[in-house]
């Protein structure tokens, strides 16, 4: 009888000391569980200070499937994605997270950065469609003048690339819409004159040309300008003109025979331009 009592108390006591331990036990877990994650975002981030980029990649991804709740993933996920578009230049996989930050995390600080780094890995990857529709989306975004004009000149860059030219031009002069003569400003002006030089529309190209010839700071973009306005004066016959301003134009000091060499061309094509002219002389009156 006591034998049997005694038997109880110690399964009872058993029983009492193992569910003691169990609270102790999964806060042991648990917090062997947050090590684990921390330890994997400490490692992504050891690899990354010292280059081992596909590493640092692998560590985060590591993170994310192992804890695709954890409110760090956003964190990560951005992580990955930059190093996949900046360090390795794996757009296909960049874009796979940016992706899934931008429409799983639409609180995420880093949600807008994700978005104008996912039009540029589009870009990266000839889906120039894409890249458009990425960032006319973020242009509503987006407060700052001056960013939004470099959106502008992104996106006339990839209709230029698509040879959407007239839509190119639209977007080049939203850039140039402004006053302001910036380094936005001046790319536009360029491709705007080289367009309109390609469709010979020889005055607009010029007036381009010459915004960029009469602003920039740059030496090397004033003498693309002016080479710019001589081809405009050149295509449009005003020969002397064009000569004018190749002379007056500071020489290429890795190219300082170049100036000449062009001069020379134009003037033996207005040498041919006029003997293949026929001359207009009144015809011989006859005598009485």
């Amino acid at each position: 009888m006591n034998c049997s009592i005694s038997g109880d108390l110690k399964a009872v006591n058993s029983r009492r000391f193992y569910f003691c331990l169990l609270p102790f036990a999964l806060c042991l877990l648990t917090s062997i569980s947050a090590c684990s994650r921390g330890e994997l975002l400490d490692r992504a981030q050891a690899a990354w200070d010292n280059g081992d980029y596909t590493r640092a990649a692998e560590y985060y991804e590591q993170f994310i499937n192992e804890n695709p709740r954890n409110e760090q993933v956003s964190f990560a996920r951005f992580r990955a994605a930059t190093i996949y578009h900046r360090d390795l230049k794996k757009y296909d996989r960049a874009i796979e997270h940016y992706i899934h930050l931008v429409e799983d995390f639409p609180k995420s600080p880093d949600r807008l950065d994700a978005r104008m780094r996912l039009a540029e890995c589009y870009a990266a990857t000839g889906k120039r469609r894409e890249a458009i529709s990425e960032y006319e989306n973020l242009l509503a975004s987006i407060s700052d003048e001056k960013e939004k004009r470099h959106i502008r000149l992104n996106i006339a860059e990839l209709y230029y690339d698509l040879n959407d030219l007239g839509q190119a031009l639209v977007e080049y002069r939203s850039v140039t819409g402004s006053e302001l003569y910036d380094e936005l400003s001046e790319r536009a002006y360029l491709r705007i004159g080289g367009i309109r030089l390609l469709r010979n529309e020889y005055e607009d190209a010029l007036s381009a040309y010459q915004a960029v010839a009469q602003n920039t700071g740059n030496s090397m973009i004033r003498r693309i300008a002016r080479f710019g306005i001589a081809d405009c004066y050149q295509r449009a016959s005003l020969y002397d003109l064009a000569v004018k301003t190749l002379e007056e134009t500071e020489p290429d000091p890795n190219s300082p025979e170049y100036i000449k060499q062009r001069i020379t061309n134009i003037r033996e094509q207005q040498r041919e331009r006029n003997l293949s002219t026929p001359t207009h002389t009144e015809s011989p009156k006859k005598k009485g």
